[in-house]
C-alpha cells in the first residue's frame, strides 16, 4: 500500500466508477451552463423574446436542479479531494 490515494487510483475498481460517473455529470453541468450562458446573451440582444426568455427559465431550473442532486458541483474544493485526499497537518 502506497502513501498516497492517487498512486493506487487506477486499480481501484469503485474510485474509477465513481470518477466516471463524477465525469458525466460535470459534462452535462458544464453544457447546460455553456447553452444558458448564449442564451442568456441572446436575451441580452432580444429581450422581449418570449422564446429567449422561456429558454433561459427552463435552463437555469435545469441548473438548479443538478446542483441540488450534487451538490458538489458548486463547492469550491473538487470532490475528489474533499473524498480521498489525505488530511492536512
Amino acid at each position: 500500500m502506497s502513501m498516497w490515494f492517487y498512486d493506487e487510483s487506477k486499480e481501484m475498481d469503485e474510485y474509477q466508477r465513481l470518477q466516471k460517473q463524477i465525469r458525466a455529470v460535470e459534462g452535462e453541468y458544464l453544457e447546460l451552463r455553456v447553452v444558458l450562458r448564449d442564451a442568456q446573451e441572446k436575451l441580452r440582444a432580444e429581450p422581449d423574446s418570449q422564446e429567449f426568455q422561456v429558454k433561459v427559465q427552463y435552463l437555469e431550473k435545469r441548473i438548479k436542479d443538478l446542483e441540488k442532486k450534487n451538490p458538489w458541483l458548486s463547492w469550491d474544493t473538487p470532490i475528489e479531494v474533499a473524498l480521498f485526499s489525505p488530511p492536512h497537518g
